[in-house]
C-alpha cells in the first residue's frame, strides 16, 4: 500500500476549500500517529501538498465539514429541477402517474457524512460527473418503478445511481477528459473506478453489501463482455443490472439526445439485448411509440456518402477478422475470444436485419426516406462502437488470454487495421 494519499482526490478537496468554507471536524494525524493538521483547521490548495505526502489517518471524508453540502433535499431538489427542464425525461414524465414516489427515494437513501462530503466535491469540482451520476438515478429509478420495486429497494437504488461513479474522483482528470482512445495504462485507471467505488462502499455497513455490489457491476453485461470481473446473467445483482442499463441510458442521452431524439436510444436497446436484461429493456421498448419518444422534426439531412462509406468500413472489418481467423494455425484463447465476440456483433446485426455487405444496395432504395436513412446512420454508429468494445475487452483481457503470447499477432494486427478503419 502506497503511504502517500490519492493526489487527484486531495486535489479536488483542497481546490473546494479555496471557493468554500472546508474545515476539518476532527485533527488528521499520519498512519505513524504523527498529527498532521488540528482539528478546526481551515482546508485549501496551500495544505495540498502537506496532505498528499501521508497516509492519512481516520480517513479524509471522515475528517472534513463542508458549508452548503449536498443533502437527502438537495438532491431531491436537483432531481426535480432535472425532471421538470431537460428533454430526456418526458417520457419519465408521461409514463408515470406523478414524480412523487420517484423523488422521494431521494429522501429515502441513506446518506452519511464522508459520502454526502464526497458527492459536495464532485457537485463543485465535478459537475458533469455529478450530472451524470443525478441522470442515472433518474433513468436507474424510473427502471426500478417499472419493475416494480418498493419504495426500500427504490432507495437502495438511488444510493447506487448517485455513489456509482465516486471512483472517478480518484482517478488522474487528465484521463477523464481525454477525447481519444485511451492507451493500455489509462484503460486500466478507467476500468478500475467501480472497484475503488466499491472499496470506498464497502467500509459502511449501511452500504454493503447491496449497494457496494450494484456499484461494482455498473460496468458488467448481461453476455459477460463487461468489467471489472467479466461476469454474466443471474451473476448480476438486480440493482446492478438496472444502474448498468440506466448507465447506458445517461450515457447516450448527453451526447445525442438534443439532435436523435429517443431514436439512438431505440437502435441500442435493439442491438444490445444479449448486454443489458431484456426484462428491464421492456420497460423502455414498450414506450419507444409514444409522445415525446419521437426522432425530432429538423435534423440535419444524412450524408449518404459517408454511410455507404463506413458501411463498407464495417463489412471490411469483419472480412479482415475472418481471412485472419482461417489463416491462423495455432490455437490461443485471445484468439478464440475475440472470435466469438465477433460472432456476437454479427448475429445481433444480423437479428436486426443488419448486414453491412447487402445495406449499401438498400441505401439506394431508402435514400430519399428520411426516416429510414436516419435509423441506418444510428445503427451504422451502434455498431461501430459495438466493434470498438470489443477492441476495449480484448484489450482489457489480454494478459489473462496470453499465458504464452499465443495470437498476439493476429489480433494485434487486426485491432490496428480496425482502429484505422473505425478512425477513417
Amino acid at each position: 500500500m502506497s503511504d502517500r494519499y490519492d493526489e487527484h482526490y486531495i486535489a479536488s478537496v483542497t481546490a473546494l476549500g479555496d471557493t468554500q468554507v472546508v474545515a476539518t471536524s476532527q485533527a488528521i494525524f499520519t498512519r505513524n500517529g504523527i498529527k498532521l493538521i488540528d482539528a478546526g483547521t481551515r482546508i485549501n490548495s496551500a495544505l495540498r501538498d502537506r496532505l498528499i505526502q501521508h497516509k492519512l489517518i481516520p480517513d479524509i471524508d471522515q475528517c472534513l465539514v463542508v458549508e452548503n453540502g449536498v443533502t437527502n433535499a438537495s438532491l431531491r431538489d436537483s432531481a426535480r429541477k432535472m425532471l421538470e427542464e431537460e428533454p430526456q425525461f418526458q417520457f419519465i414524465r408521461t409514463a408515470l402517474p406523478g414524480l412523487e414516489r420517484l423523488l422521494n427515494a431521494f429522501y429515502g437513501m441513506q446518506l452519511n457524512a464522508p459520502l454526502a462530503f464526497k458527492l459536495t466535491v464532485a457537485r463543485e469540482q465535478h459537475p458533469q460527473l455529478f450530472r451524470h451520476s443525478l441522470q442515472v438515478t433518474l433513468f436507474a429509478l424510473f427502471l426500478g418503478i417499472k419493475h416494480r420495486l418498493s419504495d426500500r429497494e427504490l432507495a437502495s437504488v438511488a444510493a447506487a445511481g448517485m455513489f456509482h461513479d465516486l471512483g472517478e474522483l480518484h482517478i488522474d482528470p487528465e484521463i477523464m477528459r481525454t477525447g481519444g482512445r485511451l492507451d493500455s495504462a489509462g484503460l486500466r485507471q478507467i476500468c478500475v473506478h467501480p472497484t475503488i467505488a466499491f472499496l470506498i462502499l464497502q467500509t459502511y455497513p449501511q452500504y454493503h453489501p447491496d449497494i457496494s455490489t450494484a456499484v461494482l457491476e455498473h460496468h458488467e453485461r448481461m453476455d459477460g463482455s463487461g468489467y471489472p470481473r467479466g461476469i454474466k446473467g443471474e451473476e448480476i445483482s438486480l440493482i446492478g443490472q438496472i444502474v448498468m442499463l440506466a448507465e447506458g441510458i445517461a450515457s447516450l442521452s448527453e451526447k445525442s439526445w438534443r439532435t436523435h431524439g429517443a431514436s439512438r436510444l431505440s437502435v441500442m436497446l435493439k442491438m444490445n439485448r444479449r448486454r443489458f436484461a431484456p426484462a428491464l429493456i421492456d420497460h423502455l421498448a414498450e414506450l419507444m411509440q409514444a409522445d415525446g419518444m419521437q426522432a425530432q422534426e429538423g435534423a440535419d439531412p444524412v450524408p449518404v456518402a459517408s454511410i455507404t462509406t463506413q458501411l463498407g468500413q464495417l463489412a471490411e472489418i469483419f472480412r479482415l477478422w475472418h481471412g485472419a481467423y482461417q489463416s491462423c494455425t495455432i490455437e490461443s484463447p485471445l484468439i478464440d475470444f475475440v472470435g466469438q465476440r465477433i460472432l456476437e456483433v454479427e448475429r445481433t446485426l444480423l437479428e436486426t436485419g443488419f448486414q453491412p455487405d447487402e445495406l449499401t444496395i438498400l441505401i439506394a432504395s431508402i435514400q430519399d426516406d428520411d426516416a429510414a436513412m436516419a435509423e441506418m446512420q444510428l445503427m451504422v454508429r451502434e455498431s461501430r462502437w459495438l466493434i470498438g468494445n470489443v477492441i476495449s475487452e480484448a484489450q482489457r483481457r489480454w494478459n489473462d488470454l496470453l499465458p504464452s503470447g499465443q495470437g498476439c499477432a493476429v489480433v494485434e494486427g487486426w485491432i490496428e487495421q480496425t482502429l484505422k478503419l473505425l478512425q477513417d
